[in-house]
């Protein structure tokens, strides 16, 4: 179909330049919405990984389990409320959110005692260790 002036090149160029553009937005707001959805939860787990490698160790004990609705690799999230209870320094509580194995969960009860390491400047970071490691 030929338009006056050579007008079908230039409406191809604008089509193939709107669907460009749609496609980056498109891919922006996915990639902001996965952000939002799972942001906190890689922040978490990374947050969690310096604090196992750098944390002093210390027994809690479990003061309550809630189920965060996020899983990852069927693995659910847990937020978990601790009694810290560090060597030759007053208790304190802390809040632990991390991805937990399934056939952990039954582990993670009220009055359970676990294993975590904590940063001594900064006690509201606090990671649960792995199951089983020095118990």
């Amino acid at each position: 179909m030929e338009f006056i002036g050579g007008a079908s090149i230039l409406l191809t160029v604008v089509i193939g330049a709107c669907t460009c553009i749609i496609t980056l937005v498109t891919l922006a707001g996915t990639g902001f919405l996965m952000y939002k959805a799972f942001g906190s939860t890689f922040k978490s787990m990374a947050g969690n990984s310096n604090i196992l490698q750098t944390g002093v160790s210390a027994t809690a004990v479990i003061l309550s389990v809630q189920d965060t609705g996020v899983t990852m690799n069927d693995n659910p999230q847990a937020r978990i409320r601790l009694r810290v209870m560090p060597m030759g320094s007053e208790p304190f509580e802390a809040e632990v959110t991390q991805i937990v194995g399934r056939f952990q969960v039954g582990m993670l009860v009220p009055n359970a005692s676990v294993m975590v390491k904590y940063d001594p400047n900064d006690k509201t970071k606090v990671a649960i260790e792995p199951f089983g490691a020095g118990m």
